[in-house]
């Protein structure tokens, strides 16, 4: 686990460049990236949904389920983790109450929305998003009434699809004003609107997310580096991979009767990969009994 996980984030802020991981959605894939290697790993709401519940990203989930999601997920790692926290989960004492439900989960930060409830994956139509008033408000407790002074909040607005690009950019100001710490805006569609966010950043920290395959276009992390950009997320990049790795799997099953040619790992393989080193370590050190070969 990843002790002072906000303290460990706002010194890299100060000394990274570019803080930039994947969407990591439970403990599989939080292990694997952490032993990948990354600044950064970031708790996806729509891999929470997808793996907590079965659903789509349309706000079903719960405040409890995203939080206990996000505490296994630290729990396992070595890599500061930010998280998607929705829209707090209800009025302004929601979102302060969100805020001390995430920070006792003890990950870096979180970044919490504009929507309106029920909301919905920023790479959907439809959204609804609140006035600016609220969201104002929403910052300014959260900022105001969190334990840590580091732990990292992160402004996120959906308003591009609905209010524009210049509706969008204001709620970023707005946000900054009321105390947030880093600025994301959703969904920018074109390469013009990402270079116009870090040229109105002004050296700001902002977050983009790279939904691949979703409004925002492709960049590389050389090229995010470069415009500026603090924090980048690839939230698909374990959860939809693996979904097409089980649908593979399981019609070979179905098919062939066998998944024997689907992978060449053994069950001690994976295991070592979930952590069995560290725990056959610890047993034997605490133990009498001597542990079985490995």
């Amino acid at each position: 686990m990843q002790l002072d996980a906000p303290g460990r984030l706002r010194t890299a802020m100060k000394s990274v460049e570019l803080l930039w991981g994947p969407g990591v959605y439970d403990g599989i894939s939080a292990r694997i990236a952490d032993q990948v290697g990354f600044p950064l790993l970031y708790m996806t709401g729509a891999g929470t949904a997808a793996s907590r519940i079965g659903e789509p990203d349309l706000g079903l989930t719960t405040a409890s389920e995203m939080v206990d999601n996000a505490r296994n997920i630290q729990a396992v790692v070595q890599t500061p983790v930010i998280a998607d926290a929705d829209h707090g989960f209800g009025a302004v004492v929601n979102v302060i109450r969100t805020v001390h439900q995430y920070e006792q989960a003890g990950i870096a930060g979180i970044h919490i929305e504009d929507q309106a409830f029920p909301k919905r994956c920023g790479h959907l139509k439809d959204k609804v998003v609140i006035d600016r008033d609220e969201f104002r408000r929403r910052f300014r407790a959260a900022a105001s009434e969190r334990w840590n002074p580091d732990f990292v909040l992160i402004a996120r607005t959906d308003a591009r699809a609905g209010n524009g690009f210049e509706d969008a950019w204001t709620r970023i100001e707005d946000a900054f004003d009321a105390g947030a710490d880093v600025g994301f805006l959703e969904a920018p569609e074109s390469r013009a609107e990402v270079e116009e966010i870090a040229r109105r950043a002004a050296g700001r920290p902002m977050l983009l997310n790279l939904a691949t395959n979703g409004k925002t276009p492709t960049l590389k992390v050389p090229e995010i580096r470069e415009l500026g950009f603090k924090f980048a997320i690839w939230p698909a990049a374990c959860m939809i991979p693996a979904a097409n790795a089980i649908w593979a799997s399981l019609r070979t099953l179905k098919e062939a009767g066998t998944d024997q040619s689907v992978f060449s790992e053994t069950p001690h393989d994976f295991f070592t990969w979930m952590g069995l080193d560290t725990v056959l370590d610890q047993i034997e050190r605490y133990s009498d009994a001597k542990v079985a070969p490995r």
